[in-house]
């Protein structure tokens, strides 16, 4: 009897509740499972053999609650708690976060703009979702080639900082600004994590900046005798709207200090047919290492609504990698076997469902 009070308590819609003196508050239950099956084919090179793989992946399922309550006199207090979660498994993303993907809490206020303090994403996420037609999900998802960490490794924008503080300016004919900064508090790698953005969206447009300065391990850089080296990564994006197709771009260059670095950009469109669309992206990633590591992805995709929720998709995919670079395929790529050897091509296809709460 308690596990179905404890279910039906979690079907409830949002909830709004009477406050003194501040008004209003309400907290919202929302999530997003994905799952699909990707079947993929690596080239051989000369140290492996080609290989094959049929895999059921999880793209990016979440769920959150997050909720506001009125201050009064245009002050607003918010938070957010997001957990990432394995829809092929049941396992959470990650072993030792409870919620992984965001905690946040924070003041806003309509002409003086927002302060958020915790676990948060960077602003380069935020300008991502923007300028990705695949909306950083399927195989032509932007973080294969541009995300730091995982086979990007010490080259890409940063995903996450914890122990942060990020302001948002409120919109300003069209400008928003964006400062985010976080503390090491005294672990390696040593160095205050830092991001500033800046974006402008009016009608069809949108152009974003992002600056982000972080410290990685001298190790993990190839520089053992150093604690701490320096990744700088400047990023531009841009997407218009021409109602028969939305085009995007983006550009972006990563360096560590002192070390190698990273050039690359996108070009992608998304076009509406009938109640779906149509996606598709070329992605370059050139990376000025000893190994010639450089990278190109194309993806083109059809994504069927069912319902204001429901939505299946099918994609395939061709990920060329030179020299050392090894990218899979997003989302098997996260997979056993999903990860090709260094210099082995990947091509894919993908059919998939996702459903939105």
């Amino acid at each position: 009897m308690k596990n179905g009070v404890i279910g039906a308590c979690l079907l409830v819609p949002p909830l709004a509740f009477a406050q003194a003196p501040g008004g209003t508050s309400s907290v919202q239950l929302y999530g997003r499972l994905d799952a699909s099956v990707n079947a993929v084919r690596m080239s051989g090179t000369a140290v492996a053999a080609p290989r094959s793989h049929t895999l059921l992946s999880s793209d990016t399922s979440r769920w959150g609650l997050r909720g506001t309550e009125d201050l009064g006199g245009g002050h607003q207090a918010f938070f957010k708690l997001e957990q990432g979660f394995n829809a092929d498994t049941g396992t959470l993303s990650s072993p030792t976060q409870a919620f992984n993907r965001e905690t946040v809490v924070g003041l806003r206020h309509a002409t003086l703009g927002s302060l958020a303090l915790g676990s948060q994403f960077t602003p380069s996420i935020a300008m991502s979702l923007r300028i990705d037609p695949f909306q950083r999900s399927s195989m032509g998802a932007m973080q294969t080639l541009f995300q730091r960490g995982g086979a990007a490794g010490n080259l890409g924008y940063p995903v996450q900082y914890n122990n942060a503080i990020q302001y948002t300016s409120p919109t300003v004919g069209g400008f928003v600004g964006r400062v985010m900064v976080a503390t090491n508090e005294d672990a390696s790698p040593f160095g205050h994590p830092a991001s500033y953005a800046l974006e402008y969206a009016q009608g069809a447009l949108y152009v974003g900046a992002v600056y982000d300065r972080l410290n990685t391990t001298g190790a993990s850089a190839g520089q053992p005798g150093r604690a701490s080296v320096s990744t700088d990564t400047v990023s531009l994006g841009a997407s218009y709207d021409f109602r028969v197709a939305k085009l995007y771009g983006y550009l972006t260059k990563s360096d560590v200090d002192r070390s190698f670095g990273m050039r690359g950009g996108s070009v992608g469109v998304k076009v509406p047919v009938g109640p779906g669309e149509i996606n598709a992206t070329y992605q370059v990633r050139n990376v000025d290492d000893a190994a010639g590591s450089d990278a190109r992805l194309w993806a083109v995709q059809y994504l069927q609504p069912l319902s204001r929720r429901t939505s299946v998709y099918v994609s395939v995919a061709h990920q060329r990698n030179d020299g050392a670079a090894a990218f899979g395929l997003w989302p098997s790529r996260a997979d056993a076997g999903g990860s090709p050897a260094a210099g082995a091509d990947v091509r894919g296809v993908q059919i998939g469902m996702r459903h939105v709460f």
